[in-house]
């Protein structure tokens, strides 16, 4: 469907960061003490009770039909979607105001020094003088897009469609890429034979054993990037409903010494994947900002016997088939998992075998995708295996925010965000915590706080750890130069990665 509106959880690839630009860059594969890169704003600053927050926009801007673009823009698109309950789904977007035409001041109802980078970095500014003309911005197809970024939209067809040079871009002069088209392809293979046919220049697709499929490719550039942690997603909190073997702590903490995560890595991810932390904090990113006795990570190498010893402590006995019991309850678990997410079967495969050795059994359930985030969404299930993914800063407050805060859950059978706190986990130490932590500029205090919500979700462990994979780009190197390496991430080498892709599209130059 051709949908431009960057606004809109389905608008296409592109249109973000290509077309439409937020304030500022927040690059979250570097750590916290690094400055965003400025786009349409210039410079922010917070009142000192983290209510107002004062931004400075770009002078001299121009949106792609010549009309100029001010801080008007900006204050109408915060309170379009404030004034919007489709767009306002947090119910906490600020109240703006143009002092200026360079400057704007977002007001909030409490304290909020850690939405900057998700209000700031994730808001993509339309022009007032074509969207106040929408009666339904939430759901426009918005098929004549007017942005401010580097590119254009061209030509649509539902197999693919073109973005061009934008001649009325700040920086015009920086784009020496004519065009990019996207590509409507049935899966990661049939992009992989498009790619080592020559007929992709940048693609963010799973290739199994990368580095043999490449091989010998030098007109084929890899680089790595991103994190997204693999975990065991628990249905961990009876007092919210949850059932089964899996709510007792010495269970989960049990499988977790029982895991080999070095095999996991070389079966499922061809040792690609990185060591994770318990801290769910990432280990070199975010090397200040853990508690300095979590600062290991988790063991690649499993401890059954340990494993054994947790559970016979907490009154399990091996059964005579193996498996532990308790109360004539079999240590039997279900973990559910979307069919086709070949990474994710394969390392639940060896994960049921290692769990095995140390009396637990694990029963794996392919399902359709839907009924995977509709169950976990409404608590009706027992594992899952899973992903805990990076906020827009470079912060870990966003990962304890959305995955551990009491306001990102409810009991089962309430219908919740699927991709947040499905394990039903409810700590009002950790609550007290992150307000404290979302209340300071201060990352010396705010660690203080990070260490006891770290000490709380290491000793619960209601999601375990298994591996942090790590995602990759592929490009030519034939055809352009210029992309983010492995030495010199400046910004997130993703295709589909926004805004960082109108960022790079600025640094790649043609081979001639």
């Amino acid at each position: 469907m051709e949908n431009w509106n960057p606004l809109s959880p389905t608008v296409l690839s592109g249109a973000q960061g290509m077309i439409y630009e937020p304030l500022f860059y927040f690059n979250n594969l570097k750590p916290a003490t690094e400055e965003p890169t400025p786009l349409l704003g210039t410079s922010y600053s917070w009142n000192e009770d983290g209510t107002v927050l004062s931004v400075e926009t770009r002078d001299g801007v121009n949106w792609s039909d010549g009309e100029p673009f001010s801080a008007e823009d900006v204050a109408f698109t915060f309170n379009l979607i404030r004034d919007t309950p489709e767009l306002n789904t947090t119910g906490t977007t600020p109240e703006a105001e143009a002092v200026d035409d360079t400057h704007v001041t977002l007001t909030f109802e409490e304290p909020s020094f850690m939405d900057a980078p998700t209000l700031l970095g994730g808001t993509y500014i339309v022009p007032e003088h074509i969207w106040s003309e929408k009666p339904d911005p939430a759901t426009d197809p918005n098929r004549e897009p007017v942005g401010t970024g580097p590119m254009v939209a061209s030509d649509f067809t539902p197999q693919s469609y073109l973005v061009e040079k934008n001649p009325e871009f700040r920086n015009a002069d920086d784009v020496q890429v004519g065009g990019l088209r996207y590509h409507s392809l049935s899966g990661n293979q049939a992009a992989t034979d498009k790619l080592l046919a020559k007929q992709l220049d940048w693609a963010g697709i799973f290739i199994p054993d990368v580095d043999n499929v490449l091989g010998n490719r030098d007109d084929i550039g890899l680089t790595s990037f991103g994190s997204q942690q693999v975990v065991l997603a628990t249905c961990a909190n009876a007092e919210l409903g949850c059932e089964g073997p899996q709510t007792d702590p010495a269970v989960r903490h049990a499988l977790s010494a029982a895991l080999d995560r070095d095999q996991v890595n070389r079966l499922a991810y061809y040792d690609r994947a990185e060591p994770i932390s318990a801290t769910f904090a990432l280990l070199e990113r975010d090397a200040d900002l853990i508690a300095p006795d979590l600062r290991e990570p988790m063991p690649g190498s499993p401890d059954v016997e340990a494993a054994k010893s947790l559970l016979e402590e907490a009154g399990w006995t091996m059964g005579s088939d193996g498996i532990y019991v308790r109360d004539g309850e079999r240590l039997s678990m279900n973990v559910q998992v979307t069919t086709g997410y070949t990474d994710y079967i394969t390392a639940l495969d060896a994960m049921a075998q290692q769990a095995k050795a140390a009396g637990i059994e694990l029963v794996t359930r392919q399902v359709a995708n839907s009924e995977n985030t509709s169950s976990q969404g409404l608590g009706n299930f027992e594992l899952a295996i899973s992903g805990i993914f990076q906020g827009r800063g470079p912060d870990p407050y966003y990962i304890y925010e959305t995955y551990f805060s009491s306001e990102n859950t409810g009991p089962v059978g309430e219908s919740i965000n699927p991709y947040g706190n499905v394990v039903r986990y409810s700590n009002p130490e950790v609550d007290e915590a992150l307000v404290a932590a979302a209340s300071t500029e201060d990352m010396a205090v705010r660690a203080e706080q990070y260490a006891i919500i770290q000490e709380h979700i290491v000793e619960d462990m209601p999601y375990i750890p298994v591996v942090n994979n790590i995602s990759f780009a592929t490009y030519s190197t034939e055809r352009v130069t210029g992309f983010p390496t492995e030495d010199d991430l400046w910004a997130s080498p993703d295709v589909i990665g926004a805004p960082s892709n109108g960022l790079v599209i600025q640094r790649l130059r043609p081979v001639n």
